[in-house]
């Protein structure tokens, strides 16, 4: 381990001075396995954010977290509802690389039919990794292993995007695009359309046929 810093040593014993707690070498030393190893601007910055919102001293979890080296990694078991996914080929997978490597550990077990044991291999696997990422602000790297069920792909990529690990922008390049306007149109009316989007559908449907633009005005 690399010697404490007198920088960080500022920020840790500002904070521990202000909210009134005594130093001491386990709690600096702890401190420092932790959160030292993160750039000493983002750590002053965190430490300030912090002091502006709480009464009570952060633990390094709270400074890890406003200096965003927690990133969108999700809850063990979120992690683990979408891992489970991948023992079928046919589901469009959106995961993490500490999802898919601690998947990978308890795929052997899932396999061998102990899904519970599956689970805790997992679940052990996935913090371990996530707590390793974070301590080494390794950016959150997110990527797609697509299915063969292009129902599923759609229902998996919108569910990415709803929990934060896809954009939308990202997302669009995964959803299948509609093979022609019309046919939306037509999905569209059976979701229940007026008398008159029906009328303008059915004048539509003429003018394709006709070739010319016949159109009723509204």
């Amino acid at each position: 381990m690399t010697k404490i810093t007198d920088e960080f040593l500022a920020v840790i014993g500002g904070l521990l001075e202000l909210y009134g707690q005594q130093a001491s070498t386990t709690k600096v030393n702890i401190y420092w396995s932790t959160v030292g190893q993160y750039p000493i601007e983002s750590l002053r910055k965190a430490a300030n954010a912090w002091v502006r919102k709480s009464e009570f001293m952060p633990k390094p979890a709270d400074l890890i977290k406003l200096m965003g080296g927690a990133g969108n990694h999700l809850s063990p078991d979120e992690a683990w509802a979408i891992a489970i996914l991948a023992s079928d080929e046919t589901n469009t997978v959106v995961w993490t690389n500490e999802i898919a490597k601690a998947w990978s550990q308890a795929e052997i077990v899932y396999r061998n039919g102990d899904k519970i044991g599956a689970r805790r291999t997992f679940i052990e696997a996935y913090e371990r990794l996530v707590n390793e990422s974070m301590m080494h602000c390794r950016p959150l790297e997110v990527f797609v292993s697509l299915g063969e069920n292009k129902e599923k792909r759609a229902d998996a990529i919108n569910h990415a995007v709803f929990t934060g690990l896809l954009t939308q922008e990202r997302a669009e390049r995964y959803l299948p695009k509609p093979e022609n306007t019309f046919a939306m149109l037509e999905h569209k009316t059976e979701k229940g359309a007026s008398d008159k989007s029906l009328s303008h559908l059915a004048n539509i449907r003429q003018m394709l046929k006709t070739g010319r633009a016949h159109v009723t005005s509204s």
